[in-house]
């Protein structure tokens, strides 16, 4: 799996549907075509602007690595393997694991300074004023600390392997490159504490074999999903808000107001609470009454224009 998937791990933190998917190594194409959803992919546009970026960002990396990480090197070599000592290289199509994940991303990029070995990563999105989208940088984090863990795990010795990242990006509206500094060490974190957690011993029998159709939709349906705000980049996302808004879960509205109610996750049973006319079920609940109530005695006062007079 390429890295992007994988670190989506870190987009649904928690939801066992999405460690379902990735720990039964389900083809994304299969998933896509069973719900009746394309699978995503980039404009034609899109893939030569890419193409024609890191063809120039690639010639100036000498530069760039030496101007942020002090790194000399005169040109980026090509290599077969983990590379050691000083200088910079390009490993194409590398077979990586992470615990038993395959990693496969397309090339790793890895500057040395003869002590450590940086991950260098470009990307297209643009760097305006000297800003990138906070969005794009947190997801492009999170895809190298898959990069940096599964190197990790491949190197001899683990250490030499930094977690100091250098990002590329075209400089405001043009192709010009500009390099940036990024340490993804919490992302690495988060990313252990997720693939500790992802277990296909805890699914359904019949989805730790190959499923394809409605068969493996019935079968990941199975798993409960936690519905939140990073749910839009995964696959699965149509066919969970689908069920989300058909169940009523209070997840629909949001992350927060999941947080809010925690086990009350029916949207009718937490108004029901607001407003009385549920019991709680024990001291959880009673909080998340007591909670709810305010809120609701707020918007009340709020649309109905109350005064402290």
């Amino acid at each position: 799996m390429d890295p992007r998937r994988i670190a989506g791990l870190l987009d649904a933190p928690g939801c066992r549907r999405r460690q379902a998917l990735d720990a039964a190594q389900v083809d994304l194409g299969l998933l896509a075509e069973a719900i009746g959803s394309p699978p995503g992919g980039q404009s034609p546009y899109a893939r030569e602007r890419d193409g024609t970026f890191t063809h120039l960002a690639t010639a100036r990396l000498p530069e760039l690595v030496g101007t942020h990480l002090g790194i000399e090197a005169t040109e980026a070599v090509e290599t077969a393997e983990l590379p050691v000592g000083a200088g910079l290289w390009v490993w194409r199509g590398p077979r990586l694991r992470l615990g038993e994940l395959p990693v496969t991303p397309e090339r790793v990029v890895l500057a040395g300074d003869g002590t450590s070995l940086h991950p260098v990563e470009i990307r297209s999105y643009a760097c305006l004023d000297g800003h990138a989208d906070p969005a794009k940088v947190a997801g492009t984090a999170r895809e190298l600390a898959v990069v940096v863990a599964a190197l990790r795990q491949a190197a001899p010795v683990p250490e030499r392997i930094s977690s100091r990242c250098l990002l590329v990006l075209p400089r405001n509206f043009g192709l010009a490159p500009v390099g940036t500094l990024l340490d993804v060490a919490p992302q690495v974190r988060r990313l252990s504490w997720s693939l500790d957690r992802l277990d296909a011993g805890g699914l359904p029998a019949r989805l730790r074999t190959p499923l394809a159709g409605e068969a493996l939709v019935t079968a990941l349906t199975e798993v409960d999903a936690r519905f939140g705000d990073g749910c839009p980049s995964c696959p699965m996302y149509t066919h969970c808000r689908v069920e989300a808004e058909r169940t009523g879960t209070v997840a629909r509205a949001g992350g927060a107001a999941a947080n809010l109610c925690g086990p009350v996750g029916v949207a009718a049973h937490a108004l029901a609470l607001a407003h009385g006319e549920r019991a709680p079920s024990g001291e959880a609940e009673q909080a998340i009454a007591d909670e709810l109530a305010r809120a609701a005695a707020a918007y009340g006062w709020a649309v109905g224009g109350g005064s402290t007079a």
